[in-house]
């Protein structure tokens, strides 16, 4: 495997678990807005 091919496959790995990470703060937003919904108040985001 040459430097090349390491360093893509490193980028690739970041990527991917950048994406994990975005995927479950989305999740995590839309749970917590949902959360707020069911109480009635408003996301300060939605104002």
């Amino acid at each position: 495997m040459t430097d090349k091919d390491k360093i893509i496959a490193t980028l690739r790995k970041q990527l991917k678990d950048a994406a994990s990470r975005c995927n479950a703060l989305e999740q995590e937003n839309a749970l917590l807005v949902y959360q707020l919904e069911k109480k009635g108040e408003k996301c300060p985001a939605s104002r």
